[in-house]
């Protein structure tokens, strides 16, 4: 009688099994809880037809390795991404003759590596006419220290190589930049002060010069580089805001589903908190941390933006538990004119639109 053909699958189980029992068909089956004569039979059909050829793997960029382990693969990667053939930083470009005309880019929510980096490229490459950028929090994620739940693995090491990759493509491109510090990015001294005693953290601010956010401290490697600090009257710094001139970009932790209403409420405690602040008031106001975009016109004298953000979609955003605003994928310019901000400068430009077109 024939032998009943076996499928491919079949074929590589009993194959396995034989091999993991050392041959021993006998075990084998003791194991698998079958007749040895099946088995045998199973076995020697198995070996007389052709091996199982195993699917090829899918082609793998030499340049790039995951996870990126080093600053050296990140920054192999965005160099391939601009085009760009050499692999040290170049320092800072030229400062631009001073005119009392600024160019002033705000560049969004990132999140490296969870950011587009062909928009980031893009808008790199456009804004070749800029006095100063200044990156309105949220550089990192730094996924890996959060407590929510997190759908990828993604190392520190791998992190920080984006991140520091991101930052000198800022620091080469653009004569100055100011980086405003967000939540995600303040997340590493969160968990030291959660889980540590204050004397705990006295001591690692002793080793590491008093700094406990490691964007500040990348920071000191770049020249044209500096992290906001807003002094206020009682003595205090603050670095999750900064201003120029007549406008106060910042990355207050406020989101509403309606459009503009985390702007009017942020402009309407910038107003309750003037004093407290030491701050003026502002023609322009910039927010972060949303993802998204609103523009608005308020009281007649000022005007309102969010700046959208360059991160991919993320994980959390699938999931059945649905609610807010859709990311908008951009970044604002605006001009000044020794410190006031001509309002019909302020402009979004939407890259999301662009790569839908």
């Amino acid at each position: 009688m024939a032998t009943k053909p076996l499928s491919p699958e079949v074929r590589a189980a009993t194959l396995a099994l034989v091999t993991a029992h050392g041959g021993n068909v006998r075990a084998a089956a003791r194991a698998a809880k079958m007749s040895r004569s099946t088995l045998q039979a199973r076995y020697e059909t198995a070996l007389t037809l052709a091996p199982i050829q195993p699917a090829p793997p899918p082609p793998v960029d030499p340049m790039v390795r995951e996870p990126l382990a080093s600053f050296e693969e990140a920054w192999a990667q965005w160099s391939k991404t601009i085009g760009l053939m050499r692999d040290r930083y170049a320092g800072p470009p030229k400062t631009k003759k001073q005119t009392g005309r600024q160019k002033i880019l705000v560049i969004p929510d990132l999140h490296a590596p969870f950011h587009n980096v062909e928009m980031f490229a893009t808008m790199i490459a456009r804004e070749k006419d800029i006095d100063k950028a200044i990156c309105i929090g949220d550089l990192s994620d730094s996924y890996s220290l959060s407590t929510f739940t997190h759908y990828r693995s993604v190392g520190f090491s791998e992190e920080w190589a984006s991140v520091t990759a991101a930052l000198q493509a800022m620091s080469e491109a653009f004569p100055s930049v100011e980086l405003v510090i967000g939540n995600h990015d303040a997340r590493l001294e969160k968990r030291l002060r959660e889980r540590l005693t204050l004397d705990m953290v006295e001591a690692v601010k002793f080793m590491t010069g008093g700094l406990l956010c490691p964007i500040t401290a990348l920071a000191k490697q770049f020249p044209n580089v500096t992290v906001a600090k807003h002094l206020v009257p009682n003595g205090d710094s603050i670095d999750w805001f900064t201003t120029s001139g007549d406008a106060w970009l910042g990355h207050p932790e406020k989101y509403s589903r309606i459009p503009g209403a985390a702007l009017r409420a942020v402009e309407d405690w910038l107003s309750d908190h003037e004093d407290d602040l030491g701050l003026g008031r502002f023609r322009l106001i910039v927010m972060g941390h949303t993802h998204t975009w609103a523009q608005l016109p308020w009281r007649g004298r000022q005007m309102l933006i969010e700046t959208g953000c360059l991160c991919e979609t993320q994980g959390y955003m699938l999931k059945p538990k649905i609610g807010g605003r859709p990311q908008i994928q951009g970044y604002v310019t605006f001009e000044q004119v020794n410190g006031r901000t001509d309002l019909n400068s302020v402009k979004f430009h939407w890259l999301g639109a662009e790569a839908a077109a």
